[in-house]
């Protein structure tokens, strides 16, 4: 039966199914989390900083080992794991305020995280086979918003019953999710090594292939231009989202405050602000999707410009608000900004290098991603302890200066490629024309 059941599945309608219902299920769980962690659990600045960076470093360190498992062994077994080790870190969180339970969870989010990152989009680009992935991936971003205002009501709403409730409700219905996936996920189109199947061989094979693939790894930063100046974009990126995923909230809560309006909780303020959020995404992104479509993986690049430079203005906008409107209006711009940078940037990787190191690639990307979370967290919350949020929001924006100048350096060194490609073509043209 699930042989049958999993030949029947389309699998890009069961990617756009797992994003959205991820997207979901994380909203439930983290919308509202900030006030389980201050008012609930008693976390001070420094323990919620804490939970930061153990699970940013534990991410970095599985990034590749598991982008190296889904390329050599099975992208969907990662997958279906990592919704399964994540459902169990969030039931862990729900169970229990303690600090130290916390932390052990968070090495289990960034486990289950790391499963299925690059693995889910190397899974749908092997079994969809399309050419272009960035229209997939900005559906799937898109789609995700409505699971977003969907998780924040909910997380809202269970939050006012009780605060853990939301974590507990969201791991119970992620467990139930992985026995689905295990049973209608398929895997038709993924190429493992040769191999009698048994451990000691899949050891000697990885080892075999993984240094295949760093070698085409190495290739792809030569052959790829400006894939190299993408990870310092995705590293400088880093260094500022940990400290304001981090302290915004903390911010609004103890800096700005919220309106005293319709007896409303700061629980509630969250879930709503997380919806309009996802209505402005929902336009932004249907806006990136139709250009990419229209100008192709070339506008990528120009996208991800205008998306940093609004981002870099929104923090600052936030970081320097007085009022609780104000201070809306710029998270806001921020919020809707940033999740586009995923998509974009997996559409622009996932095409150009080899397919059996995509998983590899972009679990190299996170990789960076973390190392600047790692980075830029203990520097910048250091400021906040040192002065306050707001330095700490403003100290966090001038690390996206350099995000803004890789990127434009990676702009010139596709435009000079596509124009040498360009030339070559012209050349060879000519050549066979002289010939005919």
């Amino acid at each position: 039966m699930p042989l049958i059941a999993r030949s029947r599945v389309n699998p890009y309608r069961l990617y756009l199914a797992m994003r959205v219902g991820m997207s979901l299920l994380a909203t439930l769980a983290f919308t509202t989390s900030v006030v389980y962690w201050v008012d609930g659990a008693g976390l001070n600045p420094f323990q919620l900083l804490m939970l930061g960076t153990v699970i940013e470093v534990t991410y970095l360190v599985l990034q590749l080992p598991t982008g190296f498992l889904a390329d050599l062994v099975s992208r969907r077994a990662c997958v279906v794991a990592g919704f399964g080790v994540y459902a169990v870190g969030l039931l862990m969180m729900g169970l229990s305020p303690e600090f130290w339970v916390h932390l052990a969870a968070q090495v289990l989010l960034a486990l289950g995280a790391a499963l299925m990152s690059g693995a889910q989009e190397s899974w749908v680009a092997d079994e969809t086979r399309q050419a272009e992935m960035t229209p997939v991936y900005l559906r799937a971003t898109q789609l995700g918003f409505i699971g977003i205002i969907t998780g924040s009501l909910l997380s809202g709403a269970l939050a006012s019953v009780a605060l853990n409730l939301p974590m507990l409700v969201s791991g119970a219905i992620m467990a139930l999710g992985t026995a689905w996936l295990a049973l209608v996920m398929p895997e038709k189109h993924f190429q493992r090594p040769a191999g009698d199947g048994r451990v000691k061989t899949v050891f000697h094979q990885a080892r075999i292939e993984i240094g295949e693939q760093v070698r085409a790894s190495r290739r792809a930063t030569r052959v790829v231009p400006g894939l190299v100046l993408l990870l310092g974009m995705t590293f400088a990126f880093g260094l500022w989202s940990e400290s304001y995923d981090r302290l915004s909230g903390a911010f609004l809560l103890e800096d700005i405050g919220f309106p005293d309006m319709f007896g409303l909780e700061p629980a509630m303020w969250l879930a709503l602000i997380s919806c309009a959020v996802a209505l402005g995404g929902i336009g932004v992104t249907e806006w990136a999707r139709r250009r990419t479509a229209r100008l192709g993986s070339g506008a990528i690049i120009g996208m991800l410009v205008l998306f940093t430079v609004a981002t870099l203005a929104g923090v600052i906008g936030f970081g320097l608000a007085e009022t609780f409107w104000v201070a809306l209006v710029f998270l806001l711009l921020i919020s809707v900004s940033r999740p586009l940078y995923e998509p974009l940037v997996n559409g622009w990787l996932v095409v150009r290098v080899e397919p059996k190191v995509r998983a590899t690639a972009l679990s190299a990307r996170d990789m960076f991603d973390s190392g600047g979370q790692i980075v830029g967290g203990p520097v910048i919350g250091a400021i906040g302890t040192a002065f306050n949020l707001r330095a700490a929001l403003l100290a966090g924006a001038a690390v996206l200066v350099p995000a803004i100048l890789c990127l434009v350096g990676m702009g010139r060194k596709a435009k000079a490629a596509e124009e040498k490609t360009a030339a070559v073509d012209e050349n060879t043209h000519a050549e066979v024309g002289e010939r005919g």
